[in-house]
């Protein structure tokens, strides 16, 4: 299965989570819809159909962190544009049409990136911006103003492993007779993220994952077919 690999990093992030929509708080990792997003910027695509020509339903997405997860609150100042401004959104005058709202981020994040199951136009369209060092759009790391440096790694064939133990870095899955193996004095995260989004930004899959915030390996067993190696890594796909 070909594979397209590149690491996105940036000195901030900010991957909302969808049920807090006031204190916004942020997922550690971008989920595969986000990710899906960033290859729409880079390959130059439209917002409204940049999940059609990606294959949003038949793309796969293996994300693995390249730095500890650290996160930070900051208010942030916010404008009310409603009716609170003029068409040049400048505040009418004595109105408080201002507000401060706390929002999590994430500090100096890095991840590495591994992306199989695109069309073959879609993944040379990607592959062709990669090289050349540039994108269609601005790639950001969330939020507008979380703005994202890309690097171009390579690609690679994706080989299933059929090992019964694993290691791996990356986000791992947790489905049906894959076990993972705890350390005590580690943190790690489980949680539910966004897998498949399609064009009109309905969510059509979720999937439960662990991911550890140190970055470093994540050790278990089973999970036959769900793990792959690639560039000599082990990872699976969301």
């Amino acid at each position: 299965m070909r594979t397209l690999v590149l690491d996105v990093s940036g000195d901030y992030a900010q991957f909302k989570k969808p049920y807090s929509p006031m204190s916004p708080v942020s997922y550690p990792f971008p989920p595969p819809t986000a990710v899906l997003g960033m290859l729409g910027a880079i390959a130059g695509y439209s917002k409204a159909d940049y999940a059609r020509r990606l294959g949003w339903d038949t793309a796969r997405i293996g994300i693995r962190l390249l730095a500890p997860v650290r996160v930070f609150h900051a208010a942030i100042n916010l404008l009310q544009t409603k009716d609170g401004t003029d068409v040049f959104f400048r505040p009418r005058a004595g109105q408080n049409t201002h507000t401060q709202v706390p929002y999590e981020f994430l500090r100096e994040p890095a991840y590495r990136l591994y992306v199989a199951g695109l069309p073959e136009v879609a993944a040379e369209d990607v592959q062709r911006e990669l090289k050349a060092g540039r994108s269609g759009y601005t790639v950001t790391l969330g939020l507008a103003s979380c703005l994202a440096d890309v690097t171009w790694i390579g690609t690679g064939d994706a080989a299933p492993i059929t090992d019964a133990e694993w290691t791996t870095r990356a986000v791992v899955p947790l489905v049906p007779g894959l076990e993972v193996d705890y350390e005590n004095g580690r943190r790690y995260q489980r949680l539910r993220v966004p897998t498949a989004m399609d064009g009109e930004r309905v969510v059509h899959r979720y999937q439960e994952v662990v991911v550890a915030e140190d970055g470093l390996s994540v050790r278990g067993q089973g999970g036959s077919g769900q793990l792959f190696e690639v560039h000599g890594e082990t990872l699976a796909f969301l």
